[in-house]
């Protein structure tokens, strides 16, 4: 038979070499096909398609070149002879379609193969679980969330050819710290190079929808012996534009109309200090900085290198949109609810907060420290802990709290409010003000009002059209108007007065 190649080529080594090339070349190419056709991009194929896949590729490549050196070094010795294959010897042609059929059954099984990892890859399990320990508390969160059935990449990359370059280099980069164990603990926040909510928060949500109020209803529990069930039902109003306002924007949503574009300048890459604000109002800007001096351009031009000048939009208030660790009040609250925690079990409120709010070095050691607090508590007020209340406090911690990673609410301010944290008043109500002195309001019925309050039992005597003054559970002799919620809550149990 007629060789088209140097005798050299012809060896198990040099075509072994050929075969593993093929292959990865070909899983290359199917693997960026499907990533440039799918509707969304996974930053995680690219750990395939430019680092694994390569590799085997410059793998077979090189094994090329040593079987031929090989082979040749043979020949010369006379220690072997050249590869014949004869089609019209039977057990050579036998040998060749038996090679030709499993190549192709091979290639085959191996697309499907590559396709259904390719389906995994995209999966939200895949970005969760693969970097287990990393991704553990961002996932734990994520399944309980609001936008549990969204994939990972929905999000976090969006449509469109520049993020997906951008996607690749920043999954291989993550995939090495993980290996190499260099990631920080906890993971920081807010992400510095997110790609803007109008990319991808508006391809779900409809920003010119308007919505009027929504009622919603916070149930507290204070931390007395009868865990007692303290509502609040406010009218929040979400607002937004319609023909009903003239076009022009109202309530919470106010704030990202394209009528009002803003912009602010944070101290810090927390953004929890706000510097400036600017509002574009009918395109003419109005400055609101601490002093009523505006930034020298040089402060400016700095911040503006290290990414602390934003224009504002869904994220500066949704900051944690899939990703919420509850506080220990908080986690308690909801648990008393919906009946996780049994609200007829006295203490329970106090007990349980007390024991999510200590550190705890390991998720082992906050079991068992948890039970041993749960049933010292109760010893020393004298009443019976209940069954099953031990193993709903660890359940409320898991969730929760991630230690080996550092983890909890309290590494994560949350800014869609100002129960815990300052959130809407790291402007509102603040020092900053423009050149002639005005500020920026702090008028609570802006963004929503009480239609009810008080003790449960008592809540439908409480109804209000005109929205009720505040009235806070316990007397705390009218700080309450003059402070903010978060100089107080700090989500743990550090209010709680001792036991008379």
């Amino acid at each position: 038979m007629r060789r088209r190649f140097p005798t050299t080529v012809y060896n198990i080594t040099t075509l072994f070499g050929v075969a593993i090339a093929l292959v990865a070349l070909a899983a290359i190419l199917i693997y960026f096909l499907l990533d440039v056709l799918a509707p969304a991009s996974n930053p995680y194929i690219g750990i395939l398609v430019f680092v694994v896949f390569p590799a085997v590729l410059v793998f077979g490549l090189l094994l090329i070149p040593f079987g031929m050196w090989r082979e040749r070094r043979r020949l010369v010795r006379g220690a072997t002879k050249p590869l014949v294959i004869d089609l019209s010897n039977s057990r050579h042609r036998n040998a060749v379609v038996t090679f030709v059929v499993g190549t192709c059954i091979f290639l085959l099984v191996s697309t499907i193969g590559i396709y259904q990892s390719y389906q995994y890859m995209e999966s939200s399990e895949f970005c969760g679980e693969t970097c287990h320990t990393v991704m553990e508390p961002e996932r734990t969160a994520y399944l309980v969330s609001p936008h549990a059935r969204v994939e990972c990449v929905a999000c976090h990359i969006g449509p469109g050819a520049g993020w997906f370059v951008r996607s690749k280099l920043s999954g291989t980069r993550q995939v090495f710290k993980t290996m190499l164990a260099s990631y920080p603990r906890p993971i920081p926040t807010p992400i510095e190079h997110l790609r803007p909510a109008q990319e991808t928060c508006e391809q779900c949500h409809w920003p010119e929808k308007f919505f009027a109020s929504r009622q919603v209803r916070y149930d507290h529990f204070l931390s007395d012996r009868d865990n007692t069930h303290w509502v609040i039902d406010l009218r929040v109003h979400v607002g937004g534009t319609s023909q009903s306002t003239n076009g022009r924007p109202s309530g919470i949503h106010w704030h990202i109309d394209p009528a009002n574009h803003m912009t602010y300048v944070a101290a810090d890459s927390s953004r929890q200090t706000i510097d400036q604000v600017t509002w574009f109002q009918d395109g003419k800007p109005i400055t609101y900085t601490r002093g009523g001096t505006p930034l020298s351009d040089s402060v400016l031009a700095h911040k503006r290198v290290h990414g602390l000048e934003r224009s504002m939009d869904c994220i500066d208030c949704h900051n944690r949109p899939a990703h919420h660790y509850q506080s220990p009040l908080q986690a308690v609250n909801v648990a008393l609810a919906t009946g996780k925690l049994d609200a007829r079990h006295p203490w329970i409120k106090r007990a349980a907060v007390q024991a999510l709010s200590q550190r705890y070095a390991s998720r082992a050691g906050a079991r068992d420290s948890i039970d041993l607090h749960l049933r010292s508590f109760y010893a020393e007020v004298g009443e019976p802990l209940q069954p099953g209340a031990v193993d709903a406090v660890r359940a409320l911690h898991e969730r929760n709290f991630f230690p080996e990673m550092r983890a909890d609410w309290s590494r994560y301010p949350e800014n869609n409010g100002h129960f815990q944290f300052a959130g809407c008043f790291r402007c509102h109500g603040s020092e900053m003000s423009t050149a002639d002195g005005k500020t920026i309001r702090r008028d609570c019925k802006m963004c929503h009002e009480i239609a009810a309050q008080g003790p449960i039992a008592q809540l439908g005597t409480t109804l209000s059209a005109e929205g009720l003054e505040f009235q806070h559970p316990v007397d705390v002799g009218g700080a309450e108007r003059e402070m903010s919620c978060s100089e107080c809550h700090k989500g743990d149990a550090g209010l709680f007065e001792p036991i008379q």
